[in-house]
């Protein structure tokens, strides 16, 4: 069995990361489904044992998530036999791609469950951007990440180095 060089080669790293991944994934979609459901439940702490309100759960638990999958991803380049250059660039485009999909597609969602909200902060940490502003904004990273993503690959594989 080979094992990751760097911090992704001790034994508890990777699961740990991919428990953070999955389990930050969680949390943000329940956030999201109360958000689209009942908003004004969204300034409530988590529960009584944890008094962090609702979206600051959801957005903690997204950040964590979406950091998790950039490490997996830049750590997976250790896996290969012959090492690629595109690691931390391909992986953090990889991320932006799919974590700004998300974003978007909530807001969606969002925008038809309640309205009103469109015009409205996108959270309480900042006045800017307001959710209608989110949505194109991450519909836009989204699409430029995966064009560039995209790209780099077209290249790498025009001038046979894709590993």
């Amino acid at each position: 069995m080979r094992t990751l060089p760097g911090p992704l080669g001790r034994p508890s790293v990777r699961p740990l990361l991919e428990v953070a991944l999955l389990h930050g994934l969680l949390g943000w979609l329940y956030v999201a489904a109360v958000a689209a459901t009942r908003p004004d439940a969204m300034a409530v702490p988590i529960a009584s044992v944890l008094p962090m309100r609702r979206d600051t759960f959801g957005a903690c638990c997204f950040a964590v998530s979406g950091l998790a999958a950039f490490a997996l991803q830049a750590g997976e380049q250790a896996f290969r036999r012959r090492p690629v250059r595109r690691g931390a660039v391909d992986a953090a485009l990889r991320t932006v791609v799919g974590y700004a999909l998300l974003v978007w597609a909530y807001l969606c969602v969002n925008s038809l469950t309640h309205p009103g909200t469109t015009a409205r902060q996108l959270t309480h940490f900042a006045t800017v951007p307001t959710e209608g502003t989110a949505a194109v904004g991450c519909f836009a990273a989204s699409a430029v990440a995966l064009y560039l993503l995209r790209s780099r690959g077209a290249r790498r594989a025009a001038a046979g180095t894709d590993g």
